[in-house]
Protein backbone atom coordinates (compact mmCIF):
# COMPACT_ATOMS: atom_id res chain seq x y z
CA UNK A 1 0.00 0.00 0.00
CA UNK A 2 1.08 3.22 -1.04
CA UNK A 3 1.45 6.41 1.60
CA UNK A 4 -1.43 8.09 -0.16
CA UNK A 5 -3.81 5.09 -0.04
CA UNK A 6 -2.69 4.44 3.89
CA UNK A 7 -3.22 8.41 4.47
CA UNK A 8 -6.68 7.60 3.27
CA UNK A 9 -7.59 4.56 4.75
CA UNK A 10 -6.51 6.35 8.21
CA UNK A 11 -8.61 8.93 7.76
CA UNK A 12 -11.58 6.35 7.18
CA UNK A 13 -10.53 4.79 10.26
CA UNK A 14 -10.22 7.62 12.49
CA UNK A 15 -14.37 8.03 11.09
CA UNK A 16 -15.13 4.41 12.31
CA UNK A 17 -15.22 4.85 15.82
CA UNK A 18 -14.88 7.81 18.85
CA UNK A 19 -11.14 7.23 19.65
CA UNK A 20 -8.67 5.56 17.62
CA UNK A 21 -5.03 4.68 19.59
CA UNK A 22 -1.86 4.73 17.75
CA UNK A 23 -1.18 1.25 18.21
CA UNK A 24 -4.60 0.64 16.57
CA UNK A 25 -3.32 2.36 13.43
CA UNK A 26 0.22 0.64 13.63
CA UNK A 27 -0.89 -3.11 14.29
CA UNK A 28 -3.56 -2.26 11.25
CA UNK A 29 -1.10 -1.39 8.38
CA UNK A 30 2.13 -2.93 9.89
CA UNK A 31 3.85 0.37 10.40
CA UNK A 32 5.83 2.18 13.30
CA UNK A 33 4.30 4.65 15.81
CA UNK A 34 6.23 6.96 14.30
CA UNK A 35 5.16 6.87 11.22
CA UNK A 36 1.79 6.72 12.40
CA UNK A 37 2.40 10.43 13.79
CA UNK A 38 3.48 11.43 10.56
CA UNK A 39 0.75 10.46 8.68
CA UNK A 40 -1.66 12.07 11.69
CA UNK A 41 0.52 15.43 11.28
CA UNK A 42 0.15 15.19 7.80
CA UNK A 43 -3.69 14.58 7.89
CA UNK A 44 -3.64 17.65 9.88
CA UNK A 45 -1.70 19.83 7.84
CA UNK A 46 -4.03 19.24 5.09
CA UNK A 47 -7.24 20.84 6.90
CA UNK A 48 -8.60 17.65 8.89
CA UNK A 49 -9.79 18.08 12.15
CA UNK A 50 -7.84 16.06 14.05
CA UNK A 51 -8.11 16.25 18.07
CA UNK A 52 -5.76 14.42 20.58
CA UNK A 53 -7.22 13.32 24.06
CA UNK A 54 -4.03 12.26 26.07
CA UNK A 55 -3.56 8.33 27.06
CA UNK A 56 -6.42 7.26 24.70
CA UNK A 57 -6.25 8.32 21.24
CA UNK A 58 -6.82 10.61 18.40
CA UNK A 59 -10.58 11.80 17.13
CA UNK A 60 -12.13 13.78 14.62
CA UNK A 61 -14.01 16.92 15.79
CA UNK A 62 -17.73 16.05 15.35
CA UNK A 63 -19.57 17.61 12.24
CA UNK A 64 -16.70 16.14 9.69
CA UNK A 65 -17.58 14.07 7.36
CA UNK A 66 -16.38 12.39 4.22
CA UNK A 67 -19.12 12.00 1.66
CA UNK A 68 -22.00 13.03 2.22
CA UNK A 69 -23.70 9.90 2.82
CA UNK A 70 -26.17 8.97 5.34
CA UNK A 71 -27.36 5.44 6.97
CA UNK A 72 -31.06 5.01 8.94
CA UNK A 73 -30.18 3.37 12.53
CA UNK A 74 -31.74 -0.17 10.80
CA UNK A 75 -29.09 0.20 8.03
CA UNK A 76 -26.48 0.55 10.56
CA UNK A 77 -27.09 -1.96 12.53
CA UNK A 78 -28.20 -4.32 9.66
CA UNK A 79 -24.58 -3.76 8.35
CA UNK A 80 -23.15 -4.41 11.95
CA UNK A 81 -25.36 -7.75 12.44
CA UNK A 82 -24.11 -9.26 8.74
CA UNK A 83 -20.70 -8.81 9.75
CA UNK A 84 -21.15 -10.80 13.30
CA UNK A 85 -22.27 -13.97 11.10
CA UNK A 86 -20.09 -13.69 8.21
CA UNK A 87 -17.28 -13.48 10.84
CA UNK A 88 -18.34 -17.17 11.64
CA UNK A 89 -19.32 -18.47 8.09
CA UNK A 90 -17.07 -16.89 5.44
CA UNK A 91 -13.50 -17.43 4.74
CA UNK A 92 -10.95 -15.08 5.86
CA UNK A 93 -10.64 -13.09 2.43
CA UNK A 94 -13.94 -12.46 2.06
CA UNK A 95 -14.49 -11.27 5.80
CA UNK A 96 -11.75 -8.85 5.38
CA UNK A 97 -12.86 -7.19 2.83
CA UNK A 98 -16.28 -7.00 3.95
CA UNK A 99 -14.62 -5.54 7.70
CA UNK A 100 -12.90 -3.00 5.94
CA UNK A 101 -16.13 -1.99 3.63
CA UNK A 102 -18.05 -1.79 6.92
CA UNK A 103 -15.22 0.34 8.43
CA UNK A 104 -15.69 2.91 5.50
CA UNK A 105 -19.75 2.89 6.25
CA UNK A 106 -19.22 3.48 10.19
CA UNK A 107 -16.88 6.52 9.51
CA UNK A 108 -20.03 8.29 7.86
CA UNK A 109 -21.82 7.54 10.95
CA UNK A 110 -22.94 10.40 13.27
CA UNK A 111 -21.22 10.07 16.33
CA UNK A 112 -24.83 8.81 18.32
CA UNK A 113 -25.01 6.22 15.29
CA UNK A 114 -21.39 5.15 15.88
CA UNK A 115 -21.95 4.74 20.00
CA UNK A 116 -25.02 2.83 18.96
CA UNK A 117 -23.47 0.39 16.61
CA UNK A 118 -20.58 -0.33 18.93
CA UNK A 119 -22.87 -0.46 22.31
CA UNK A 120 -24.90 -3.05 19.86
CA UNK A 121 -22.13 -4.98 18.54
CA UNK A 122 -20.63 -5.77 22.34
CA UNK A 123 -24.38 -7.22 22.84
CA UNK A 124 -24.47 -9.46 20.36
CA UNK A 125 -23.35 -12.68 19.95
CA UNK A 126 -23.46 -16.37 18.05
CA UNK A 127 -23.78 -19.67 19.08
CA UNK A 128 -24.11 -23.01 16.64
CA UNK A 129 -27.48 -25.00 17.45
CA UNK A 130 -30.32 -25.12 15.28
CA UNK A 131 -33.74 -23.31 15.04
CA UNK A 132 -36.35 -21.70 12.88
CA UNK A 133 -36.26 -18.28 11.21
CA UNK A 134 -36.16 -15.28 12.75
CA UNK A 135 -38.36 -11.77 13.34
CA UNK A 136 -38.66 -9.02 15.05
CA UNK A 137 -34.96 -8.25 14.78
CA UNK A 138 -34.70 -4.08 13.87
CA UNK A 139 -37.23 -3.85 16.34
CA UNK A 140 -35.18 -5.31 19.13
CA UNK A 141 -31.72 -4.08 18.23
CA UNK A 142 -33.81 -0.40 18.24
CA UNK A 143 -34.79 -1.19 22.23
CA UNK A 144 -31.52 -2.46 23.34
CA UNK A 145 -29.64 0.24 22.14
CA UNK A 146 -32.27 3.12 22.89
CA UNK A 147 -32.85 1.38 26.34
CA UNK A 148 -37.07 1.06 25.85
CA UNK A 149 -38.56 -1.70 27.21
CA UNK A 150 -40.39 -4.36 25.00
CA UNK A 151 -44.19 -5.28 25.39
CA UNK A 152 -44.83 -8.79 23.86
CA UNK A 153 -47.14 -12.01 23.15
CA UNK A 154 -44.51 -15.23 23.76
CA UNK A 155 -45.30 -18.48 23.17
CA UNK A 156 -43.70 -20.58 25.45
CA UNK A 157 -42.14 -24.09 23.72
CA UNK A 158 -42.08 -25.36 27.31
CA UNK A 159 -45.49 -24.34 29.07
CA UNK A 160 -47.27 -24.39 25.28
CA UNK A 161 -48.72 -21.44 26.40
CA UNK A 162 -49.06 -17.59 25.12
CA UNK A 163 -48.39 -15.28 27.82
CA UNK A 164 -48.00 -11.33 28.18
CA UNK A 165 -44.32 -10.19 29.02
CA UNK A 166 -43.03 -6.75 29.29
CA UNK A 167 -38.89 -7.14 28.73
CA UNK A 168 -36.00 -5.35 29.36
CA UNK A 169 -33.47 -6.32 26.35
CA UNK A 170 -30.12 -6.69 26.80
CA UNK A 171 -28.72 -8.62 24.18
CA UNK A 172 -29.17 -10.64 21.32
CA UNK A 173 -27.56 -14.01 20.30
CA UNK A 174 -27.69 -15.87 17.01
CA UNK A 175 -27.43 -19.66 17.07
CA UNK A 176 -27.12 -19.80 13.05
CA UNK A 177 -31.13 -19.67 11.58
CA UNK A 178 -32.48 -18.06 14.71
CA UNK A 179 -31.89 -14.77 16.89
CA UNK A 180 -32.36 -15.00 20.69
CA UNK A 181 -32.72 -12.17 22.82
CA UNK A 182 -31.98 -12.13 26.25
CA UNK A 183 -33.11 -9.22 28.74
CA UNK A 184 -35.15 -8.82 32.16
CA UNK A 185 -38.89 -10.38 32.29
CA UNK A 186 -41.20 -7.98 34.78
CA UNK A 187 -43.30 -11.23 35.18
CA UNK A 188 -41.04 -13.63 35.81
CA UNK A 189 -38.76 -10.81 37.86
CA UNK A 190 -35.76 -11.94 35.92
CA UNK A 191 -33.38 -12.89 33.30
CA UNK A 192 -34.96 -14.87 30.74
CA UNK A 193 -34.74 -16.07 26.89
CA UNK A 194 -36.60 -15.43 23.73
CA UNK A 195 -36.54 -16.94 20.78
CA UNK A 196 -37.75 -13.88 18.29
CA UNK A 197 -40.02 -16.60 16.35
CA UNK A 198 -42.18 -17.27 19.50
CA UNK A 199 -42.51 -14.01 19.35
CA UNK A 200 -46.92 -13.79 18.25
CA UNK A 201 -46.97 -10.19 18.56
CA UNK A 202 -44.12 -7.10 20.06
CA UNK A 203 -44.64 -3.35 20.48
CA UNK A 204 -41.99 -0.92 21.75
CA UNK A 205 -42.82 1.26 24.43
CA UNK A 206 -42.42 4.38 25.50
CA UNK A 207 -40.87 3.60 28.98
CA UNK A 208 -36.86 3.62 29.33
CA UNK A 209 -34.98 1.38 31.85
CA UNK A 210 -31.49 1.69 33.08
CA UNK A 211 -29.28 -0.90 31.24
CA UNK A 212 -27.11 -3.20 33.36
CA UNK A 213 -23.87 -2.13 32.79
CA UNK A 214 -22.20 -5.43 34.22
CA UNK A 215 -24.00 -8.43 31.55
CA UNK A 216 -21.87 -9.39 29.44
CA UNK A 217 -23.09 -11.47 26.65
CA UNK A 218 -19.64 -13.96 25.79
CA UNK A 219 -19.50 -14.56 29.41
CA UNK A 220 -23.23 -15.15 30.00
CA UNK A 221 -23.18 -17.40 26.95
CA UNK A 222 -20.03 -19.27 28.07
CA UNK A 223 -22.06 -19.76 31.92
CA UNK A 224 -25.09 -21.07 29.80
CA UNK A 225 -22.83 -23.75 28.01
CA UNK A 226 -21.78 -25.16 31.61
CA UNK A 227 -25.52 -25.43 32.63
CA UNK A 228 -26.35 -27.37 29.59
CA UNK A 229 -23.50 -30.40 30.46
Amino acid sequence: MNRLDRITAILIQLQSKQLVTATEIAERFDISKRTVYRDIKSLQVAGVPIGVEDGKGYFIVEGYRLPPIQFTEEEANAFMTAEKILSYHTEDSLRKHYESGLMKIKSVLKKSQKDQVNYLNSRTAYQDPWAPKSVYLPQIQHCITSHLVLDLSYHSRYKNEVTQRQVHPYALYFTGVVWTFIGHCQLRNGLREFRTDKIKHLAITNHSFEPDSTFDIGQYLTERAKRKF
